[in-house]
């Protein structure tokens, strides 16, 4: 594969730093991409745009400490409302993993400042031809009472050299932008460059609107200036936002593309380094056309660079929501992998350094976590292969059901399940059943999979736990005081109603002005408690923040709704705050602790604290050995017992991880951070409750560790009261068992090893005495063989035995002739085990001891196969044993 990118005059990185640096010397600051799939966000399974780092200032809940903002944010589409996945790889411009380019204004400039700036980037800095740009504006919506974007039309019509006629009005579908069925929108302008073409038949794009509105390689969307203005609520009528903000959006290998002079984003110095990793591994040449392997490479390109974004961000494969996506693009490049270009083993994962080597200048996250990404990559790709067995197995005994009933076509339904729990396509299920003459009912398995999305599906509406509208009856943010005077605080305090939200059936959200409950966050849980509102009582069972908002759930248990504006108490479950703030310190001891251990690779995936417990994930590539756990329980304690003050400052982020303070992995931070310091052993960024000293956790145990996803373990632990309950029970189960072996409790190893080398002995024991009769069987059974043409058969139901002993007596059958065909019958309650096997001239005649236990299974029901020699299986039905015995017999 020849590429042009040693000598580029634009190249990736240069474009993407020109960006930067043109937007931050006009006052941006420039602030790093979020992760690739939000981590305070339920309503996104990804980032698919740049604005949602930023939703939360632009539905006025959150604020920056700045106004203007530039960055380049990794987005992943490959669900919900925007999804590129099934143009992937057929054309040359959509992906699943891109950046996106973009500045941010926020309450600060608008629509001038936005259309001039990106005109004179456009033109002046990078170059583009002005005759070949095209731009458009918002036509209005009657139905939405907007009329034309006039504002935006004037401005490039007088601010910019634009040619007049190359600026268009387009409707609502094309120029007005919304992140969902709700949430923030506005007009926006769009700028689109023609790359040139034929100009005489408009069905290729030759007419500007017909090529801007449609999906050709002529006409390509550059740059989207979105206006933010309105918020779309439930019921569909859009109010104006606090205040009118700014939100633009370039694709990033687009405009690299452009630059480059190709018309293929994969052309790029991008993709460049992945396709010739891809080339080398599989021995294959991208021709860069449309052929089925050429198609394959780009799918596959795209996918590992999706799948090293999103791990090396922390999310995993699973089988619901954003994992469940994760899992089916493995599947997906695997796919084309095995049957594009015939790779059997798992290869994919080699790719990952490729595009670590790509983008790791701009993401060190995907350098620093490669040997992690290709684990789980390469587990994935096993895992699938395992799929593949199973997965025939199931399309087998649906087919024979569906030719047993007489039909000729597989319910939609049951089909679709081979996808859903196999991960087969379904272009494969149609080939599987097209071999078998029958087709698959496509009807039934698109209602299937349009049940199947909208169950894993979590996209799309901006839900919040209060309103827009209710939000705008908050008088102001509210004051947290769970962390007063340098410590630790949940002292009942007078407070006062800032709003009630009224949910029914007594459930309640209650807003104070201030408040010394904790708010979910950073894998704590919200606190409990009561309100006591004048003669009212609310008893406070979570509670969690909304923007600048606590907000109080819980349940009216006395007394009428309260209004706004009457004084409360605030009081917090302190016994359950304070079992909440020893399992939160000892997170942080055991984090510290694992990374001492096992070593400087293991990274937070994530936690929870609760009163009860504490859960820790980390990555590493293999499970802890007993001495590895013991050890690291060993070392929290020994913190625990040195009693160390827990000292905890605020301080500037890049200085605090300039000094190794260490950050929880994804968590999104602000400017100035809250640093924990246990005794300078272990120094985190943390915003929850902790103990004041060390040894207030009292004790801490390790209570399972166990994998959760490749390269993903889960620890789970308890501290204070817990422990000391865990060492009692586990010393009362110890002195059971001492009782009940009648040994000390020191002896017990010793005891339980006498025990078995006992049990092996008889079994040893037993299993010459069953050697035997298993000869006496094989020889009674040289009575009923019969010869056909040379050939020695031996069918028999051998009623008392199992599969064990079937399979012993077979083996031993195998002596009575050298040419032989064997079938044999067993028993294991209702089930049927039966063994078939050939040999000598019975294989050389084409007798295949698989295809006789095919023969067997289509009897006894159940499943059967094998390879040529020798193959197995069980049956449902004894009673077709005699029928099963004839058909071979008929052989």
């Amino acid at each position: 594969m020849s590429t042009h990118t040693d000598t580029l005059t634009w190249p990736a990185a240069r474009i993407r730093q020109t960006f930067l640096d043109f937007f931050a010397e006009r006052g941006h600051r420039v602030v790093p991409s979020s992760a690739v799939f939000p981590l305070d966000d339920p309503t996104l399974l990804f980032t698919n745009a740049g604005m949602n780092q930023f939703k939360d200032v632009f539905l006025g809940t959150g604020t920056r400490d700045y106004t203007r903002a530039v960055d380049t944010q990794k987005c992943i589409r490959a669900s919900g409302k925007h999804n590129d996945l099934e143009d992937v790889g057929v054309d040359t411009y959509h992906h699943t993993f891109f950046e996106m380019l973009g500045n941010w204004s926020f309450g600060d400039y608008f629509k001038e400042d936005t259309i001039v700036w990106a005109w004179t980037l456009l033109t002046e800095v990078f170059g583009l031809p002005k005759e070949r740009l095209w731009v458009t504006v918002f036509e209005g919506d009657a139905a939405d009472g907007l009329g034309p974007d006039t504002e935006a039309e004037r401005i490039w019509l007088e601010k910019t050299d634009v040619d007049p006629a190359r600026v268009l009005r387009l409707p609502k579908g094309e120029n007005f932008w919304e992140m969902g069925d709700t949430g923030p929108c506005g007009p926006c302008s769009e700028i689109h460059l023609d790359r040139g073409g034929p100009e005489t038949n408009p069905a290729d794009g030759s007419d500007p609107v017909l090529g801007i509105t449609g999906e050709n390689e002529r006409f390509i969307e550059l740059w989207n200036l979105v206006f933010m203005e309105f918020q779309r609520l439930d019921d569909g009528s859009l109010k104006e936002l606090p205040a009118k903000s700014v939100d633009t959006g370039m694709g990033f290998e687009r405009i690299t593309a452009v630059l480059q002079g190709t018309n293929s984003n994969y052309h790029t110095d991008l993709f460049a380094p992945v396709l010739e990793r891809i080339a080398d591994l599989t021995g294959k040449t991208y021709e860069g056309g449309d052929s089925l392997s050429d198609i394959a490479f780009r799918v596959c390109a795209d996918h590992m660079r999706a799948l090293t974004a999103s791990l090396s961000d922390g999310a995993t494969p699973s089988n619901t929501g954003r994992g469940y996506v994760l899992r089916r693009l493995v599947r997906r490049a695997a796919r084309f992998g095995t049957q594009e270009l015939g790779m059997q083993e798992p290869w994919l994962y080699q790719v990952v350094p490729a595009v670590a080597e790509s983008l790791g200048d701009a993401f060190p996250e995907m350098r620093a976590r490669l040997d992690h990404v290709q684990l789980i990559i390469e587990e994935e790709e096993r895992s699938f292969g395992r799929t593949l067995g199973r997965g025939i197995q199931r399309f087998e005994a649906l087919a024979k059901e569906v030719e047993a009933g007489g039909s000729k076509s597989l319910p939609g339904d049951q089909a679709f399940e081979l996808y859903a729990t196999s991960g087969f396509p379904q272009d494969l299920v149609e080939q599987m059943a097209r071999e078998r003459g029958l087709s698959v009912d496509l009807e039934g398995w698109a209602s299937a999979e349009t049940k199947h999305r909208n169950a894993s599906k979590s996209e799309g509406r901006f839900k919040q736990l209060l309103s827009a509208e209710e939000l705008e009856s908050v008088p102001g943010e509210t004051e947290s005081l769970f962390y007063r005077d340098g410590i630790d605080s949940c002292r009942d305090e007078d407070c006062k109603v800032q709003y009630v939200a009224d949910r029914g059936d007594g459930e309640v959200v209650v807003v104070l002005d201030r408040s010394p409950f904790y708010a979910e966050s950073g894998g704590q849980v919200g606190d409990r408690g009561r309100l006591q509102i004048g003669a009212s009582l609310v008893q406070v069972t979570d509670t969690k923040k909304v923007g600048g908002v606590v907000a109080h759930i819980g349940k009216l248990v006395e007394g009428p709704l309260p209004l706004a504006g009457a004084a409360a108490v605030a009081i917090v479950a302190a016994e359950r705050r304070e079992l909440i703030r020893k399992n939160h310190s000892a997170t942080h001891l055991l984090g510290k602790a694992l990374r001492e251990v096992l070593g400087e690779h293991v990274a937070q995936q994530g936690s929870e604290v609760d009163d009860a417990r504490l859960r820790f994930d980390f990555s590493n590539p293999s499970g802890m050995t007993p001495e590895q756990i013991d050890e690291v329980e060993r070392l929290v304690n020994q913190a625990v017992y040195f009693n160390d003050p827990v000292v905890v400052s605020e301080e500037e982020l890049d200085a605090a991880k300039q000094r190794g303070v260490v950050a929880a992995f994804g968590e999104k931070y602000g400017e100035r951070v809250r640093v924990v310091d246990m005794g300078g052993w272990s120094t985190e960024l943390c915003g929850g409750t902790h103990v004041e000293r060390t040894g207030d956790i009292g004790a801490f145990a390790v209570t399972s560790e166990r994998a959760i996803s490749a390269g993903v373990r889960r620890l789970e632990g308890v501290t204070g009261p817990a422990a000391v309950a865990l060492f009692q029970e586990q010393r009362r189960l110890l002195r059971d068992a001492a009782r009940t072996l009648k040994a000390a409790p020191e002896e017990l190893v010793s005891r339980a090893l006498q025990l078995q080398k006992q049990l092996k002995e008889a079994k040893k024991q037993k299993a010459a005495g069953q050697g035997a009769d298993v000869a006496r069987v094989a020889e009674e059974l040289r009575g009923k063989l019969v010869e056909r043409d040379g050939i020695s058969w031996l069918v028999a139901d051998l009623e008392g035995l199992g599969g064990g002993d079937l399979r012993a007596v077979a083996e031993a059958a195998k002596g009575l002739a050298p040419d032989l065909v064997l079938c044999l019958f067993g028993r294991e309650g209702k089930a049927v085990p039966f063994l078939t096997s050939c040999q000598g001239r019975a294989l050389e005649t084409g007798y295949k001891a698989g295809d006789l236990a095919k023969v067997i299974a289509e009897h006894l029901g159940g499943g059967g196969g094998g390879k040529p020699a020798q193959a197995q299986g069980k049956g449902l039905d004894a009673s077709a044993v005699p029928a099963a015995v004839e058909a071979l017999a008929a052989l």
